[in-house]
């Protein structure tokens, strides 16, 4: 019997769910969104997987090593766990943008492994970002793609004007995504 495909959630790391501190590199500086808790809460209550997608350059300019971005990702985890939220999957892109990668965003890469390990339906799923290419991601992998103005939002918001492709909506935080994806996906 094959496995349901479910939606999912995916999220930007730095400027989404906590705040950028470019190219974070302990895990002492993690500091997550007020009330970040209630959308992912939320998201998981209409029946979608959450899965943090996030391009870490810093590994290729050697701002830091894998290593550290795994205790990084992992206590971002656990500070998510302690406020209730459970993430079901986490992928990154260690390159640098001139490489010549699958993986780095907008490219689909990490999606289409999401999609392979977890079941995940990514037509029905939604990308949410702080920049172009994070919302362009969600429009690649087949699904719709969100531009919050936390992070590097705003400025972002003036690129996306220019843009053929646009975001499904532009919000202030995260907060702010769930009636947009709520009534979206009701349509669908």
């Amino acid at each position: 019997m094959k496995n349901k495909l479910s939606p999912a959630i995916f999220l930007d790391r730095d400027g989404t769910i906590n705040h950028d501190k470019n190219y974070l590199s302990d895990e002492k500086q993690l500091k997550l969104y007020k009330n970040i808790e209630k959308p992912l809460r939320k998201f998981k209550q209409l029946g979608f997987k959450i899965v943090i997608v996030t391009n870490q350059s810093g590994i290729a300019r050697k701002y830091f090593t894998v290593t550290k971005l795994k205790q990084i990702n992992s206590k971002l985890i656990e500070m998510l766990k302690d406020l209730g939220v459970t993430v079901d999957g986490m992928y990154y892109c260690p390159h640098g943008p001139d490489d010549d990668c699958d993986c780095r965003k907008p490219k689909t890469g990490m999606a289409l492994k999401a999609a392979k390990d977890l079941n995940i339906d990514l037509k029905k799923s939604y990308m949410i970002g702080d920049s172009v290419r994070d919302y362009m991601f969600g429009y690649n992998f087949g699904g719709k793609g969100i531009l919050v103005l936390t992070g590097h939002g705003k400025k972002q918001f003036e690129k996306a004007k220019n843009e053929r492709q646009k975001p499904l909506a532009v919000v202030r935080n995260l907060l702010k995504t769930v009636e947009v994806i709520e009534n979206d996906y009701k349509k669908n």
